[in-house]
């Protein structure tokens, strides 16, 4: 990324709280029903209100659908990417990019002090370096930025 990122804070581009969370010891079915009705694609899970685990529609696809598993009768726990790999709010978008790509994730929780204050995503960065000039269609398309309508 150019110098213009190491500027820009996590802060400025993630999505806020409130994020769709559930509790470590939900089952799957509800976070399906949860993912389905609120349109996301992860769930953040927590533990006495603190993050500690995340739920992507493809851990679903992996370690329930192929392993045939109930889904009223798996939990979270079982399931959830742990141990949750966050970034704080101060971040730079570089660092966040470098820390996407050393741990091969698409999504990371804004954490500060235990408490999730938000999530940034890799569409999120893409989308941001498209409104600060890049014409890269395939970053475009990776970000589903509207601008790829004019291509």
């Amino acid at each position: 990324m150019t110098d213009n990122y190491n500027k820009l804070t996590v802060e400025s581009i993630m999505t806020s709280v409130p994020l769709e969370t559930a509790d470590i010891s939900d089952n799957i079915y509800n976070i399906c029903q949860k993912m389905t009705q609120k349109n996301v694609g992860c769930i953040i899970i927590t533990e006495n209100k603190v993050p500690v685990g995340i739920i992507t529609e493809r851990d679903i696809v992996r370690k329930v659908v192929c392993e045939n598993k109930d889904v009223k009768n798996t939990t979270t726990s079982e399931i959830m990417s742990h141990p949750l790999i966050t970034i704080s709010p101060e971040f730079f978008l570089d660092q966040t990019a470098r820390i996407m790509t050393k741990y091969r994730i698409r999504r990371v929780p804004v954490v500060l002090d235990n408490i999730l204050h938000g999530i940034i995503t890799a569409g999120d960065i893409g989308k941001k370096m498209c409104e600060r000039g890049s014409r890269d269609p395939v970053l475009m398309a990776m970000s589903r930025y509207s601008l790829i309508e004019n291509l």
